[in-house]
């Protein structure tokens, strides 16, 4: 008992110094990748619904939104900040989505309160690391209860790490945590038919675990045992959890090392399919219309009845369905993922081939909490061909990791479809030395719009 308490004390006891040097080269790719996935998620048609709303709302002046030239308030800052990370399937994952979850937050208030780079990561680092741990200690939150993993543990993290900012103590952050947790929230319904909701999920999160840390900061108080309560949070949307993954080795080892990142915008569990199809698709010329068999045996998780939607009605759907995505790699080069849209979505070729992808599970050991190479064969009959596509632990998993070349290579190529040159190197160029940043707001600016609502047209 007494979790909440001890995950309390570890954020109020850790200082930056506490912070490895290595986690911290880390955490500056996961920021690095996350700013990237926002630029590609501000062209997203419900990205800017949320965009529009928000805008429409009003509020304070006090944090920049992800490629557009006006503030909102801190709050509504991180939900769409949020919103616009989580909304194609790209940011970075620590296996929480606390990218979407927890920067967002963090950087609002570090813009409106001028806090320092060291402050950021410290904050940053804390919550991305109590949101991996309440996700990793949760049974069956997804794939039985129908919850949503960022959606339900993402407050609590936000919450912690705004709560570090301000420099709360023990009893605050518990009390930060305590309202967190009765707003954690989010369904996984989407799944079937593609819905916007998961769109909105972590920025939401992020929205809400700020404001609960406010209250807090406030006098407000929550539940001192919202995580291992009798109603909390454990009992109320997992099975029996694992609860001594929750604190084990909490401060000595680091549940967020090493980094789980993504190559592609497409479900985590796909991304090792998808490379390898890529990997064949540049050793030969490949002519959809005439594969006439593909097969993929791997995990029994990434044939979940959720990722297996043969027919989705959306690009979210499609983005979340194995057969769908394995069909769009087929046909298009998924190193550019604004190629995965209505068009793919609509594509007969691509509806054809989904339906014909065959799924074959393998049961192993391993599952979500280590995702690297899910699958052990994607095979294709082309004509009189047939092919062995090998599968490797997929480019940004804990096994191969992304270097900082690797994530400036990738942010080049994501933001630099929405931004100018110069604005991509500016913003690389901060990331790198985040730790020596005096002010955020510096940084914070340069992710907005350089002139006009569209983005920037600055370099190019």
């Amino acid at each position: 008992m007494n979790e909440t308490r001890e995950i309390a004390r570890f954020v109020y006891g850790t200082k930056y110094e506490d912070l490895p040097p290595d986690l911290v080269g880390e955490f500056k790719i996961f920021v690095l990748d996350a700013l990237g996935a926002g630029f590609i998620g501000s062209l997203q048609p419900w990205a800017k619904m949320v965009i529009e709303m928000v805008r429409g709302l009003g509020g304070k002046r006090e944090a920049s939104v992800i490629n557009q030239s006006w503030k909102s308030d801190i709050s509504r800052a991180a939900l769409a900040n949020g919103t616009m990370i989580g909304s194609f399937e790209c940011e970075p994952l620590t296996g929480s989505h606390a990218a979407g979850t927890v920067l967002p937050a963090v950087m609002a208030v570090c813009e409106r309160e001028h806090l320092d780079g060291k402050g950021f990561l410290t904050a940053l680092v804390l919550g991305t690391e109590v949101s991996a741990r309440i996700a990793r200690t949760a049974v069956g939150l997804e794939t039985e209860r129908g919850f949503h993993n960022p959606g339900t543990q993402g407050p609590l993290a936000a919450a912690v790490a705004v709560g570090k900012l301000y420099g709360f103590d023990e009893a605050t952050l518990v009390n930060a945590l305590g309202i967190a947790g009765s707003c954690a929230a989010g369904l996984l319904e989407f799944a079937w038919e593609g819905a916007n909701t998961k769109r909105i999920h972590l920025g939401r999160a992020s929205q809400l675990g700020l404001e609960s840390a406010l209250l807090a900061q406030k006098g407000f108080t929550g539940p001192s045992t919202i995580l291992e309560g009798r109603y909390g949070y454990y009992n109320a949307f997992s099975r029996p959890p694992n609860m001594e993954k929750l604190l084990d080795g909490i401060g000595q080892r680091w549940a967020v090392q090493p980094l789980s990142l993504k190559s592609f915008a497409t479900h985590v569990t796909h991304q090792a399919v998808v490379q390898a199809i890529q990997t064949f698709k540049k050793s030969r010329e490949l002519d959809p219309k005439k594969i006439t068999r593909v097969a993929i045996r791997g995990n029994k998780h990434i044939m979940e009845e959720r990722h297996s939607v043969r027919d989705p009605q959306s690009v979210m759907g499609g983005q979340y369905s194995l057969p769908f995505t394995t069909a769009v790699a087929l046909t298009r080069d998924m190193s550019n993922p604004l190629l995965y849209d209505e068009q793919a979505l609509r594509d007969p070729v691509v509806r054809d081939l989904a339906n014909r992808v065959e799924l074959i599970p393998v049961v192993e050991e391993s599952g979500h909490s280590e995702p690297g190479a899910f699958s052990e064969e994607v095979s294709l009959e082309v004509g009189d061909e047939s092919h062995r596509l090998p599968i490797v632990a997929r480019k940004g998993s804990p096994k191969n990791p992304f270097t900082w070349e690797d994530v400036c290579e990738k942010f080049r190529r994501y933001a630099g479809r929405v931004i100018g040159k110069r604005q991509v190197s500016a913003i690389i160029k901060a990331v790198e030395d985040l730790n020596r940043c005096e002010d955020m707001a510096n940084i914070a600016s340069l992710v907005a719009a350089r002139r006009g609502m569209g983005g920037s047209v600055e370099g190019r």
